[in-house]
């Protein structure tokens, strides 16, 4: 029987579980929420457990984590591909620093990119001769791959490292939280893979975020939120729907295809049941409460109150990370991001496979010598023919080339001119006449040397058009009406108005530049 112990940092919390670990089974026998690192090293020599292998789950907040995108290529030169990305994707990236990334194969119908439909076209574009088509779109895959990538800074991994040496603990494995709480999520009696599920878990100062489409992750957030002890309180609620709002919306316009349809909330208890009642309203979606516990074996100090169902640790639900870490190494099943064990190149072939192989390839040279012999001049004459209808059939497909330039340089343009739409639209909404006077039909932004917004709206009255005007006319905005009538649609509405505002290049680049840095950094898809 061996032990195996899991560790994560909660903020100025330390959370520490072990297990007995008994024919690919575990026995959790110990849990505790410490505050330093010696209260770590006085369990570890109380209860016996130096030497034991260790696994350190790290939050969304400690790491990096990019989605990315690549043509139909073989899983194993992703390794290569991924890190030749990671360059441009992660902020100062390091090449040294340890990079892991996981294939989300339930995505493959589902777009996550804008270049998307270009390697979409690309396949359905490119002309196969008859009788290869099936061959060509095996080799390379069949769809393209999209994966989550996430990359650990150089010195917080050397930090783990110095931690478990100085404890007297085995480091074999770094992995991410949000990862291990889907793994248990997965393994339980409630899952549903027909649902694509927000997972909410509750931490001290932040709230970690994480959806599911069909079991596996798809987005990660971990917006700060501080915690207080009674969770069912509804200013702590309403704090929660509105950032559990800003994912659902994040989601939608990152990953098309896929809307989440229901919650899971980490917790049990009638604060939990109060907590999810009022999120449930809030979000309009079926909300569950999780309890990480549930049907876990449990022995050592946690069986003592295990008659009447009560944990002696507090904040029980704050381990479902942990457990679930546990569970999967037990079962000997590899974690989605692994930092001390990232995905590589597959390593190059044994030596009595490479004696093999050189064996079989001077046969092969030698038979073609043999066979260069009998060659003819109509074989190499239809050789020709075939080079020459690969290179026509090239010829016609270089015109996608300058089509993929065209869109990754409409991309860039788009960048170039980020506008800040989320303070515009605050703007506006501030400037705008009452629902009961006016109803926008169709809002449109475009991002051109400041940008622009087009609206068409209906009114009731045209006499709330010049207050209107006058409103959102000033020094930022340019003003230009459109054109104005009777709607004959609405019988309520009777009257219909368009208008254009338009932003200066210089105002656009301020308002861009009023978010926070930091929280541009830590939440790049809000």
């Amino acid at each position: 029987m061996s032990n195996l112990i899991a560790i994560t940092w909660e903020n100025d919390r330390l959370l520490f579980l072990s297990a007995a670990v008994h024919n690919n089974s575990a026995t959790f026998e110990h849990a505790e929420s410490l505050t330093s690192k010696n209260q770590l090293k006085e369990l570890v020599q109380k209860y016996r457990l130096a030497k034991s292998e260790t696994i350190v789950v790290l939050s969304r907040a400690d790491v990096e984590v990019r989605s990315m995108v690549f043509p139909p290529v073989p899983v194993n030169e992703l390794p290569d591909l991924v890190k030749f990305q990671a360059t441009k994707e992660f902020n100062g990236y390091d090449a040294a620093a340890p990079l892991d990334f996981f294939i989300t194969n339930k995505l493959e119908n589902v777009s996550r990119s804008t270049l998307f439909p270009t390697i979409q076209n690309q396949l359905n574009r490119t002309p196969l001769k008859k009788g290869k088509t099936e061959k060509i779109a095996t080799d390379h895959a069949g769809s393209p791959k999209h994966l989550l990538a996430s990359t650990l800074r150089i010195a917080t991994l050397r930090n783990i490292r110095e931690f478990c040496d100085e404890l007297n603990l085995i480091l074999r494995r770094v992995v991410l939280r949000p990862c291990e709480t889907a793994y248990l999520w997965r393994h339980t009696p409630n899952f549903d893979p027909n649902h694509a599920v927000l997972v909410v878990e509750l931490d001290t100062h932040e709230t970690s975020q994480t959806v599911l489409f069909q079991g596996e992750p798809v987005f990660m957030r971990s917006p700060k939120i501080s915690c207080p002890d009674d969770v069912s309180t509804s200013d702590f609620a309403a704090r929660l729907v509105a950032e559990l709002k800003r994912t659902r919306i994040a989601v939608r316009n990152e990953i098309q295809g896929v809307t989440v349809d229901e919650a899971v909330l980490c917790g049990v208890g009638a604060n939990f049941e109060s907590l999810a009642k009022q999120v449930a309203n809030g979000l309009g979606i079926p909300v569950k409460t999780f309890d990480p516990w549930q049907g876990i074996r449990c022995g050592g100090t946690l069986q003592k109150n295990q008659n009447n169902q009560q944990l002696p640790i507090e904040k029980p639900e704050r381990f479902a990370s942990l457990i679930g870490t546990i569970l999967q190494s037990v079962r000997n099943e590899s974690s989605h991001i692994d930092f001390c064990n990232p995905k590589k190149r597959r390593e190059p072939v044994g030596h009595r496979q490479l004696v093999t192989g050189g064996l079989a390839v001077a046969l092969v040279v030698l038979t073609c010598l043999i066979v260069f012999g009998f060659y003819s001049r109509t074989v190499l004459t239809s050789e020709v023919k075939n080079l020459t209808t690969k290179l026509n059939t090239l010829k016609k497909t270089a015109g996608t080339v300058s089509e993929q330039r065209n869109q990754l340089n409409a991309i860039d343009a788009w960048i170039a001119d980020n506008v800040n739409w989320f303070e515009q639209l605050d703007w506006l909404s501030r400037k705008m006449p009452t629902a009961q006077e006016m109803i926008l039909t169709e809002l449109t932004f475009s991002a051109n040397s400041g940008g622009s917004m087009n609206l068409r709206s209906l009114l009731k009255d045209f006499s709330v058009v010049s207050p209107m005007e006058e409103q959102l006319r000033d020094e930022n905005h340019v003003i230009k009406p459109g054109e104005k009538g009777a709607s004959g649609g609405n019988p309520q509405y009777s009257f219909r108005y368009d208008l254009s505002i338009f932003l200066s290049k210089e105002s656009a680049d301020a308002s861009t530049q009023t978010s926070p840095p930091e929280e541009q950094f830590q939440e790049p898809n809000q």
